[in-house]
């Protein structure tokens, strides 16, 4: 009985310590982002100045929103909070800014017009500092007019009239102008802050707090696993490493080897949220179709700091999948197109113009997705992986957006034509 109880207690922990289903909302919790996360308190104490946050989905977007306010908290300055406020494609500026205002125990005042003026007068009696957190935004944006052009004005006039309240403006996009379109006359109003996939130490300090919670360790093999299958994406190292840690939890060890990775991606990946997408992707009734063999070469193809790659890309990774010595474009090309149509649910975006179509991921989350069933099918192995990649790293002129991450250099400036 003691020795059960053990074992649910360490499994307990250890889902206290991955947690791949939600952001993470602890400090204790919270790894990597030390420039992140110092850039967005630079900012807060800077009188006149608001944040920025937008990167691709997936990075630990929410989980900063989350816990930078419990650090500001923690700060424990006087006359100081901090709340957060999610948004939606159903929301509206006028409700957003109610429910701020009642997070902040600051009511808004009952059939009073919600409009920037109005909210400066009512911040201005807050008697206190205070960051908002604004998350989401890109969701609330996605409409055919400016939806932004009211945060703007609001922005600009709390930092003409120095009212002691901080915006943080929190969103999926490629760069500012993508999350807050053309503002700019708020520009030096705003500190703006990417954030990028992690850095592989920002990876390994996931593992090291969330294994320390159920007292396990993971062998230096897993962890550079976990790290390398992940490509930078916190949720990835959350999901692999609960799901490794929960089979040797049920052994009774509190060592994780790479067996236990093994067994935990071949048990686990059918039931991550991303299959529904990668099935629509690659399902056929055709015997000896190319889709997931596609898809993985589209994953494993080298790609510019954009996440970009073209049809020429896929031809070395397409070969190593199939066994062959060379791989042509017109092999795929009919595959391509489809990817790119909501029959296979737009997996693949389409980009640039006809002479000149680069592609991306629709959905991060794919890419490292597809290496995992891969894994599980036996389409490949980690050693072919591992040779793969390495090989892109050292004979490719434009090495992976990962690569660039790995070795510590920095990515192009600009898209290549």
């Amino acid at each position: 009985m003691a020795d059960a109880m053990q074992k649910f207690t360490r499994l307990a922990h250890l889902e206290r310590g991955f947690t791949p289903a939600r952001p993470v909302n602890k400090f204790d919790l919270f790894a990597g982002r030390d420039e992140q996360i110092g850039r967005c308190v630079g900012a807060y104490v800077q009188e006149g100045l608001h944040i920025v946050v937008y990167g691709e989905r997936g990075v630990g977007k929410t989980s900063l929103a989350n816990v930078l306010p419990e650090i500001i908290r923690g700060a424990k300055l006087p006359f100081l909070d901090a709340v957060r406020v999610d948004c939606s494609s159903e929301s509206a500026y006028e409700g957003l800014w109610i429910q701020a205002c009642t997070e902040l125990k600051h009511p808004w005042p009952g059939g009073e017009p919600v409009n920037p003026e109005a909210i400066r007068f009512h911040l201005q009696s807050l008697e206190k500092s205070a960051l908002i957190v604004f998350d989401e935004l890109d969701r609330f944006k996605g409409r055919a007019f400016d939806a932004f052009a009211p945060f703007a004005d609001t922005i600009k006039t709390l930092s003409d009239h120095n009212v002691q309240v901080t915006l943080m403006l929190v969103g999926v996009a490629d760069s500012v102008e993508h999350l807050i379109g053309h503002h700019e006359s708020i520009a030096r109003n705003l500190s703006q802050i990417e954030m990028p996939r992690m850095r592989p130490h920002e990876a390994g300090s996931i593992l090291d707090k969330g294994f320390a919670i159920p007292q396990m360790h993971a062998t230096d093999e897993v962890r550079a696993e976990i790290v390398r299958l992940s490509e930078g994406l916190p949720h990835f190292v959350h999901f692999l490493a609960l799901e490794a840690g929960r089979v040797a939890a049920e052994d009774d060890r509190d060592e994780v080897i790479i067996s236990d990775l093994s067994r935990g991606i071949a048990r686990a990946v059918s039931g991550h949220n991303v299959m529904s997408q990668y099935r629509k992707a690659t399902d056929s009734p055709q015997p000896g179709h190319l889709y997931e063999k596609v898809v993985l070469a589209c994953a494993l193809a080298p790609k510019d700091q954009f996440g970009e790659f073209r049809a020429a890309d896929i031809c070395k990774p397409l070969a190593t999948v199939m066994r062959r010595d060379k791989v042509g474009i017109t092999t795929f090309a009919r595959h391509l197109k489809e990817l790119s149509t909501p029959a296979r649910g737009e997996v693949l975006m389409k980009l640039g113009t006809s002479h000149n179509h680069r592609y991306r991921f629709r959905d991060p989350f794919l890419q490292p997705f597809a290496k995992l069933v891969a894994l599980k099918t036996g389409l490949t192995t980690t050693d072919v992986l591992d040779t793969y990649e390495r090989g892109q790293s050292e004979g490719e002129d434009m090495g992976s957006w990962w690569t660039h991450r790995h070795d510590g250099s920095e990515p192009p400036t600009s898209r290549p034509e």
